[in-house]
């Protein structure tokens, strides 16, 4: 089995079979096709040697000579489909679609009992966009051959392809009820509804396909794959273990298990598992896909996007790859390219929603408010229960400070979604902005009376109590949404915030160390468990936390300089200090407070014309900051300006009489 997705319905319109390759449409192995010559030569005329000379040619890209070749050989055996087939591929690939459609005529009119025929001159007129005569061709082939699972599927993929869904939903379920032991028309059924995003429907006729025929290779691949589309982990790895038990070195079981493991979680072994199997087989696209959603979850962008279009080259006609695409080009800001990538995922099926919703994310990046508005009141129209595109349009009214229409398509997101938190967040904040703080609230318990499960909408309520300064009411929803979901982090860190804020500063602790508890990879938490530790002096443990959250988050600029800062004033080594604070000021675009931590360093390691420049540079951003210009006066008297030290020093003491440094300030300042 290919290793793109195993969608038989995505195959459409690309004149399927008969008209593609040589090699798929007759028995003759290329080493007949290759000595086609030498039959012609120790022979007498012969039929069959001027078509495999002529087939020969076609391959060879000789076009005007295969033709010559495939006459012959017709003059000789007018009743070989196979050469009415070639010859009209030949005319096709020279473009010379009448004379195409003139020969698949002659061999008509001589056989019109020919389904093979009959089915290429249904491919010819997809090709010329002839479709009531492609649609009658194809229903005249299943009339002569009844039992080929495949011309139901090339009439089915043709309704499909020309959106009429209840004509290809009929076609399969025909060739089900003539064969109901057979997993095939299953398989074409649950193919179809998963085009169709019925996902129930097509889980029960995947597990049929399996039921009916539990060797099958394909239908256990497939029934796989709709497991882990849907994130249906522990049924996917009982099927998974299964298959690689059966025979270890299945490829696809292999990809299918790295997978899985990305599912859950074990971005590494899944990452290790995909570059083994593209070592073995470089052209496997689910690989090369998966491997790119595995980079992606690393933030490796580049990477995932150069194994995404790997797999797009391998794959072109897989509508997940172009999705996974269009988001990665929106993560990596070339909304353009995004553009193109979700439009050709709609191309593939128009019925996507989450393709179109993709577009809709990329007009609305690229600040083309008035695409993304028309394709979402589209959706709206064509989909008035979409609850998302009902929310985008909530936002973009918003912006327009059209608070009404706003208001009204919030409510609508949560008319179809009454989980929909996000949309209850942007109805309160238009309802605050109107000062109706009272009523916000009231929404919220409102929608808290609909969904009372619905943990985070306590979060939200605690939010508005905090606003309304009522510690005591907002403590009590965040604590109701942990008895509902103890494994919800937000909850956690909002209660531990509205504990440091109202100064229960053993009361925050304890909260972020659950947290952690639960998840010691937050970096927010241990940053501001340093910043605690910090308050109360205890400058040790808030090193310590500190130094983890940039294990977590090496990018987090006020990690770094809160732990230079510590170091430099607790007598650390200050090029590691000058090192931290260096990459803080580069992380932050220039925060005036990194540039003075950066400058006093500078300062303590006496080179007193760069700690000049970033101290001057901190001083303009925040001029009303008396440790700053304490910083500022020492190093420029230092520096020998004692003009501009006393000034400064002045400065700070009439901003506050006691600072860090205020007694080596004032002691410089008495000298001067």
């Amino acid at each position: 089995m290919s290793m793109t997705r195993h969608t038989t319905i995505l195959f459409l319109m690309v004149l399927p079979g008969l008209f593609i390759s040589l090699e798929y449409s007759s028995p003759l192995s290329a080493a007949v096709a290759q000595h086609g010559g030498i039959v012609l030569t120790t022979s007498p005329p012969d039929p069959q040697g001027h078509l495999a000379r002529g087939r020969s040619l076609i391959l060879k890209k000789e076009f005007s000579e295969a033709i010559a070749e495939l006459n012959k050989s017709l003059d000789l055996d007018p009743d070989n489909d196979q050469i009415y087939l070639n010859l009209a591929q030949a005319y096709v690939a020279i473009k010379k679609i009448p004379a195409a459609e003139a020969i698949l005529d002659k061999g008509l009119q001589r056989k019109d009992s020919s389904a093979t025929l009959h089915l290429a001159k249904g491919d010819l007129a997809v090709l010329q966009g002839k479709h009531p005569d492609a649609e009658a061709h194809f229903q005249r082939a299943l009339e002569l051959d009844p039992d080929q699972d495949s011309l139901y599927a090339k009439l089915g993929n043709f309704y499909v392809a020309t959106q009429r869904w209840k004509d290809a939903e009929h076609v399969y379920k025909k060739l089900a009820g003539r064969k109901p032991q057979s997993e095939v028309p299953q398989m074409y059924l649950g193919d179809f509804y998963t085009y169709m995003s019925a996902g129930p429907q097509a889980l029960a006729h995947f597990e049929q396909a399996v039921k009916l025929n539990p060797l099958s290779m394909t239908a256990q691949q497939s029934l796989i794959n709709f497991y882990l589309d849907n994130l249906q982990w522990d049924k996917a790895e009982e099927l998974i273990t299964a298959a690689l038990h059966r025979n270890e070195h299945d490829v696809v079981a292999q990809v299918f298990q790295a997978r899985l493991w990305l599912g859950q979680g074990k971005t590494d072994d899944a990452i290790s598992r995909f570059q083994q199997v593209l070592q073995d087989s470089p052209n496997q696209a689910m690989a090369h896909h998966y491997l790119g959603v595995a980079f992606a979850s690393k933030k490796d962008i580049p990477q995932a996007i150069q194994e995404l279009t790997t797999a797009a080259k391998l794959a072109p006609q897989d509508r997940t790859i172009r999705k996974t695409l269009a988001w990665l080009r929106i993560a990596e800001g070339s909304f353009e390219q995004a553009v193109e990538e979700a439009k050709m995922a709609i191309r593939l099926n128009p019925r996507d929603v989450q393709a179109v919703h993709l577009l809709g994310q990329a007009y609305l990046r690229q600040q083309d408010v008035t695409q993304a508005k028309k394709l979402y009141q589209a959706i709206v129209e064509q989909l008035p229960h979409d609850p998302v595109a009902h929310f985008q349009l909530g936002l973009i009214d918003q912006q327009d400070r059209n608070h009404q229409s706003a208001i009204h398509h919030f409510e609508e997101a949560l008319r179809h979604n009454p989980n929909f938190t996000q949309a209850l967040v942007e109805l309160s904040n238009i309802q605050i902005q109107q000062g109706k703080s009272n009523q916000a609230r009231e929404r919220v318990q409102q929608q808290i009376t609909a969904v009372p499960k619905n943990p985070l909408l306590y979060n939200l309520l605690g939010s508005l109590w905090m606003q309304a300064n009522q510690p005591d009411k907002a403590e009590q929803a965040f604590k109701h949404s942990l008895q509902l979901n103890d494994h919800l982090l937000a909850s956690y860190m909002y209660l531990a915030d509205l504990y440091r804020r109202t100064n229960q500063f053993d009361a925050a602790v304890q909260e972020y160390e659950r947290l952690l508890e639960k998840n010691p990879k937050v970096a927010s938490a241990h940053m501001l468990l340093g910043m605690i530790a910090e308050e109360r002096k205890d400058y040790d443990l808030a090193q310590t936390h500190y130094r983890k959250t940039l294990e977590i988050d090496p990018t987090s600029a006020p990690a770094a300089n809160n732990l230079a800062w510590l170091m430099v004033e607790g007598g650390g080594n200050l090029d590691e200090a000058l090192s931290y604070a260096e990459k803080a000021l580069a992380q932050s675009d220039g925060h005036p407070n990194i540039a003075d931590t950066l400058g006093w360093i500078y300062y303590k390691k006496q080179d007193y014309v760069k700690a000049l420049v970033l101290l001057q540079e901190a001083a303009e951003k925040i001029p009303e900051n008396p440790l700053v210009l304490y910083h500022l006066g020492m190093a420029q008297f230092k520096k020998g300006d004692p003009v501009k030290a006393k000034k400064s020093l002045e400065r700070a003491f009439q901003l506050s009489p006691n600072f860090p440094g205020s007694e080596e300030a004032r002691a410089t300042l008495d000298g001067l």
